[in-house]
This record gives structure tokens, sequence and C-alpha cells, in this order.
């Protein structure tokens, strides 16, 4: 009886020791295949968004803009020669009035010494005229083509004062709002763009302004504003040289979820 018991005892420890590895081993078992589940239902969901063609289509539109900013580098560029070329046919020309006006002077001089009995006349002051409103503003126009943003907007603010009726005024209140935009001032960009559409309903650079008034809202994340404003210029200028720029904002706004 005694060796029976003994025989017992000596085969009851490892039978729970290998019941005790059995468990261990199903319990590790099922972690694993809960992992592999999960890794197949992300795989699934990734080749789901693969054939949706919606990463293509953010790819595409990503390129798109690579494109138009590399156009716009390159009208910049063309821009500061432009400037560059201008600034010197101006200081050539005042260089030359400077020359004619001194010779004047010279003449005018040597001519007009006084005689011992008589007492020498001063000449008549010339008469400075005030530039006009064409030539303030394309002083104005050179400053924020030569990309001199915060000279720009005094430039056309003090325009827009001194000017309140002239035909250019528009124009100045269109390139008063790219200087803002320039210097980041986005909401006060926006304030210029509405007063320009409100006031100047038949101005011919509309579109463009609705075009920059949707960038300004879209770099304040004013969305639903932004494609608002794109939605008005395709429909009020269905032939505007910007349109195509539009439609392509309102498509990557549209394909941006809340």
């Amino acid at each position: 009886m005694k060796k029976l018991i003994l025989l017992a005892c000596l085969f009851a420890t490892p039978l729970h020791a290998a019941l005790f590895e059995d468990t261990d081993a199903r319990k590790k078992l099922q972690e694993m295949q809960l992992k592999e589940t999960e890794l197949e239902a992300r795989i699934v969901n990734l080749e789901a968004v693969i054939k949706s063609g919606s990463l293509n289509d953010m790819l595409n539109q990503i390129e798109l803009m690579k494109q138009d900013v590399s156009k716009l580098r390159g009208d910049m560029e063309t821009l500061r020669h432009l400037n560059a070329t201008v600034e010197q046919r101006q200081k050539d020309l005042y260089q030359d009035l400077d020359g004619r006006l001194r010779r004047i002077e010279e003449k005018s001089t040597a001519g007009s010494l006084p005689t011992p009995n008589k007492i020498a006349e001063t000449p008549p002051a010339p008469e400075i005229k005030a530039p006009s409103d064409q030539e303030v503003y394309d002083q104005a126009n050179a400053l924020l083509d030569g990309l001199k943003n915060k000279e720009a907007f005094q430039a056309f603010t003090d325009f827009i004062k001194q000017f309140p009726n002239s035909a250019l005024l528009p124009d100045a209140k269109y390139a008063l709002a790219n200087a803002q935009f320039n210097l980041k001032n986005y909401k006060a960009t926006i304030g210029t763009y509405q007063k320009l559409l409100d006031q100047h309903p038949d101005f011919a650079k509309n579109p463009e302004a609705l075009l920059g008034l949707a960038n300004a809202q879209i770099q304040l994340a004013l969305i639903p504003e932004a494609k608002k404003s794109l939605k008005d210029l395709i429909k009020k200028y269905p032939k505007s040289d910007v349109i195509q720029n539009a439609q392509k904002r309102l498509k990557v706004l549209e394909s941006i979820k809340p």
C-alpha cells in the first residue's frame, strides 16, 4: 500500500506541471492569434485606402501645387529683373535731368550778373509741379514689384488717402491687399479684398481678388469661408484666367474631412 501511494506522488507532480505549461501555451497562442487578427485588419484598411484612390488624388494635388509654386517663383524672378531694369532707367533719367538743370542754372547765373549801379533781380523760383496719381501709383507699384512690402504697404495706404477719387483707386486697393498678404497680415488682407469687392464690383481684377481672398482665408483656417469665395469666383467669372486654380483649390478643400 505504501508503495502505491509513493508511486502516485511521483507521477502527480509531472502531470500538474504539464497541465500548467499547456494552459500557458494556450494563452500565448491566443494572444498571437489576436495580434495576427489586428494586423490583418490594418492591412485590409490600408488596401481599402489605396484602392479608393484618395491617396493618389492627394499626391496629384500636391504635385499640382508644387508646379504652381515653381511657376510663381519664375514669375517673381522675372519681376525682380524687370524692377532692376526700371530702377536703372530711372537713375539714368534722373542723372540726365540733373545735368540739364545744372547747365541751365549756370547759363542763367552768367547772363544775370548785376551792373555796378543796378540791383540784381532775383529770378523767380521754378514752379514745383505735384506728382500725378499715375506717377505716385507707379512708384508704389515699383516697391511692390521689388518685394519691398512694408514700403509698398505704406505707399499704397498714402495713395488711397491722397487720391480718394482717382480712377486707379481699385488698383491701389488690390495692390495694398497683395502687400498685406506678403507681410502675412491675413486678417487685414481679407478686409481690404472685401472692401474692394463691395465698393468696386466692376473692377477687372475682381477674379484675382476673390482668389486672393480665398487664399488669405485658407491661411487662417477659415475653410467654409474659403470654399464660398472660390465658389463665387467660379460662378461669377467662369471664363477668368484664374478659374483653373480656383477649381483645383476648391477640390482640395472639399477633399478635406472636417
